[in-house]
């Protein structure tokens, strides 16, 4: 080869070698071989068969097929191991042609390195792949729409409960305008909150969900962010979040229950309760305990046992207000 036509191919990243299959020998091989392989170029004009040697057994059924693909320039991804033992992506590009001078087959290569790419791109799939591992083993609802009011995406307990309330299972590119309830007033509900956020609206609401079997109540949490381009400057759609609240509103409720019968007991025992003890720590005070056989003890004792019913019907309200109300809501 020119020597200039060497020194530019010398300067590649990627590596480039030509090959004569008829006298097994390198024409050419570029310095790069060595960063790919960790092998120098003195060992692949030493050892011919060297990057065969080094292809990952693996992909051997792929490199093989296209050993015998002559016309034009064919294109194939696979494996080496390298020097270190290192497992590397390579694409390689390559063609057969006759070399008008000396009749020989000489095979022409360009070698790349993809392995940071492959595995940048491995690790890009497996972060989604647990990202939407841990999005779809919760039970919080996760969704968001286009534009055009289409499903984007959808975790699965959105796609169950869509199918629960309506009894069509979604699917990414479906019309969400139409899903998003059981009655045409529900969607139209559903739309108003998603042009909400369209607009630039990031807010959240409490929506009642009525079960479709029963007829009672769910309540739901529900989020409705923009998502923007990167640019900041366009929405291209709605995310929304949304978490079942039913539970927790009922022991609000129930504790909102509990503190009005703890005020009507704290009632019952500062007014109810008060007026019958100071009759009876009165009559107790008027009592001759001098002299038990006064005439007028006896009025004082019949007095004290009329109050201490009163004290008892007192005391038996304010149990029943206590425990009853309690097993018996209002």
């Amino acid at each position: 080869m020119a020597p200039m036509l060497d020194y530019l191919l010398s300067a590649l990243n990627d590596c480039v070698w030509a090959f004569d299959t008829n006298t097994k020998k390198y024409l050419f091989i570029s310095p790069s071989i060595f960063t790919i392989t960790g092998y120098p170029i003195a060992d692949f004009q030493n050892t011919p068969n060297l990057w065969d040697d080094i292809i990952d057994r693996r992909d051997h059924e792929v490199t093989n097929n296209y050993k015998n693909e002559f016309e034009g320039w064919h294109e194939l991804t696979y494996r080496i191991i390298d020097k270190s033992g290192t497992i590397k992506w390579i694409y390689q590009k390559y063609c057969h042609f006759i070399d008008g001078q000396t009749n020989h087959q000489i095979v022409l290569s360009v070698v790349k390195d993809l392995s940071h790419e492959k595995y940048a791109q491995e690790e890009i799939v497996w972060t989604k792949n647990n990202l939407e591992a841990l999005i779809n083993n919760t039970e919080d609802l996760t969704w968001s729409i286009d534009r055009e009011g289409k499903y984007v995406y959808m975790n699965t307990a959105y796609r169950k409960r869509i199918n629960y309330a309506v009894g069509v299972m979604p699917k990414e590119g479906d019309d969400a305008y139409a899903h998003s309830g059981s009655t045409d007033e529900v969607n139209k509900k559903w739309i108003a909150y998603y042009q909400r956020a369209l607009l630039g609206e990031r807010y959240v609401i409490r929506h009642e969900s009525p079960n479709p079997n029963s007829h009672q109540p769910s309540y739901f949490e529900v989020s409705f962010n923009p998502i923007y381009k990167e640019t900041k400057d366009e929405i291209v759609g709605v995310g929304c979040f949304a978490r079942d609240i039913t539970e927790r509103l009922s022991i609000e409720d129930a504790l909102i229950e509990q503190n009005e019968r703890l005020k009507n007991i704290a009632s019952l025992s500062s007014h109810e309760l008060r007026r019958p003890v100071a009759s009876m720590i009165g009559l107790l005070n008027i009592l001759d305990r001098e002299n038990f056989s006064n005439p007028e003890n006896e009025q004082i004792m019949d007095h004290l046992v009329t109050v201490s019913k009163e004290v008892d019907e007192v005391i038996r309200l304010i149990v029943n207000k206590t425990f009853m109300d309690a097993r018996f809501p209002q």
